[in-house]
């Protein structure tokens, strides 16, 4: 930090703003449970037993992600809602429907009486792909309170439409058609998209909102009120991601809120890069001086908070391109709850 910012930090006036609820949802992103599938999407069971059971510590209610996620961003147009006590939720999802989930997620979070989410691709399920769970394991899974939602119908990236296809000829051909397959096949079921392999585009957003259907990605962050319904967050929470001491930070992490309406667009061109991260922050309770953001593999970027004709705007940007098929912006800032940030992750794909 450098000199200047640190003065600015040191004497700038704090803003205890409390128009924003300082509810959060919390979801975790597992894929694999077990011990032999590949590192980058594997946690073991017993790794997997210390989140369950660090969630369980720290008194956070697991709740079912669909509704939970509908009613927190309800509450944006709800004023009463805006000094509500502050509490943490936490919802369970699992990206590729493996039957590790079955074999080993499953018992421990039945056992617990945990409400979880399972995103499902149809095709190898028709397939019957070695080490993915059969129709007859989802059904037992939703006639046992399991929620099941789309996760497309090959796990293809959506970004990336076929020559011939318009875009939402394409959607329409992976997503529509692994929502009525769902719906046949286990009758009610999520309306509510995992993208394959986290990425989308702000394109796709009018299809989604046509159908209204909730979208997930794999940007960090917890989700608020004044969310994106279809670029909601999820922390992964496998692979370099399932340190416990890391998850407690997560679980405990706040929504940075943001002018929606100003969501960037992942997509970024090699001219852009690196891309520049500028939106409008909304009120909450902290500093607006401390907030930091962070690029992959760099570290602290220049991050600046200013007044422009009177809103508060953020902007950030690494002073080098971003290497690699995708990366990260991670905004935080220390919230006045003892023991918790805001957060919030924009998501940068390069073609």
């Amino acid at each position: 930090m450098t000199l200047s910012r640190l003065t600015s930090v040191l004497f700038a006036p704090i803003f205890i703003l409390w128009s924003i609820s300082t509810n959060a949802l919390v979801v975790l992103q597992y894929h694999h449970v077990d011990e032999t599938s590949p590192a980058s999407t594997t946690i073991s069971p017993e790794k997997f037993l210390q989140h369950m059971q660090l969630i369980e510590d720290l008194g956070l209610e697991v709740v079912d992600l669909e509704p939970a996620t509908r009613a927190l961003l309800l509450q944006e147009t709800n004023s009463t809602e805006s000094n509500s006590k502050p509490t943490v939720q936490v919802a369970i999802s699992f990206d590729d429907a493996y039957s590790s989930i079955f074999d080993n997620a499953y018992p421990e979070l039945k056992r617990r009486n945990w409400p979880f989410t399972v995103f499902v691709n149809t095709r190898p399920v028709n397939q019957e792909n070695r080490g993915i769970m059969t129709w007859a394991q989802l059904k037992q899974l939703v006639d046992d309170g399991v929620s099941i939602a789309n996760h497309s119908v090959t796990h293809a990236h959506l970004p990336t439409i076929p020559a011939g296809l318009t875009l939402n000829e394409w959607l329409d051909q992976e997503i529509l058609v692994a929502q009525q397959e769902l719906q046949q096949r286990l009758g009610t079921v999520g309306n509510m998209l995992a993208y394959p392999y986290g990425e989308f585009t702000l394109a796709m957003i009018p299809w989604l909102e046509k159908h209204d259907m909730l979208a997930f990605g794999q940007q960090s962050g917890p989700i608020g009120k004044s969310s994106h319904p279809q670029a909601l967050s999820r922390f992964p929470a496998a692979g370099i991601y399932a340190d416990v001491d890391n998850l407690k930070t997560k679980l405990l992490s706040l929504a940075l809120p943001i002018d929606k309406s100003q969501l960037h667009d992942p997509i970024v061109a090699a001219e852009n890069n690196p891309p520049e991260f500028k939106v409008k922050l909304l009120d909450a309770d902290y500093n607006p001086a401390n907030l930091q953001c962070f690029a992959s593999q760099q570290g602290a970027i220049d991050t600046k908070v200013e007044m422009v004709n009177s809103e508060r705007m953020l902007t950030a940007q690494a002073s080098a391109p971003l290497t690699g098929a995708r990366g990260r912006y991670n905004c935080t800032v220390i919230s006045p709850q003892k023991g918790r940030f805001y957060w919030y992750s924009q998501p940068w794909q390069f073609f």
